[in-house]
């Protein structure tokens, strides 16, 4: 049973590798400016790097949720905005890279982080459709 579920609409395992793989090439510049300041003892620019690696990290990952042929593009569009708002505004809105002092703050954050992303997300979309009708033709 389990094994009929998983290949119906779980991420396979080199998907998954795949996904980690990318995870880390994408923080690994931050990590290295990160501690390239901490040796000089620029501790607000290392933690705001690492902040950016935590980012970088959980973009690279889910990534490859576009990916998934099970899914559909709705099913895709939807798992990765959750992911996105489970990850990456967390650390955002407790990473002090930007002070949330008030209800404004985090509203505006917020905005920010929407806007943000939808902007990326029509970049990628146009991008991936470009490739596709690339690769089809």
């Amino acid at each position: 049973m389990y094994t009929q579920r998983f290949n119906e609409g779980m991420i396979h395992m080199p998907l998954l590798k795949k996904g980690f793989v990318r995870s880390l090439l994408w923080s690994l510049p931050f990590v290295i400016i990160a501690l390239y300041q901490g040796l000089f003892e620029n501790t607000n620019t290392a933690h705001t790097m690492l902040i950016y690696t935590g980012v970088a990290f959980f973009l690279g990952l889910t990534s490859v949720i576009y990916e998934v042929r099970q899914w559909s593009f709705k099913k895709q569009i939807f798992i990765h905005w959750s992911i996105m708002h489970m990850t990456i505004l967390p650390l955002l809105w407790f990473g002090s890279t930007t002070p949330v002092v008030s209800l404004h703050d985090a509203v505006r954050l917020y905005l920010n982080f929407s806007v943000s992303g939808l902007i990326l997300f029509t970049i990628s979309y146009f991008i991936i459709r470009m490739r596709r009708q690339i690769k089809t033709s």
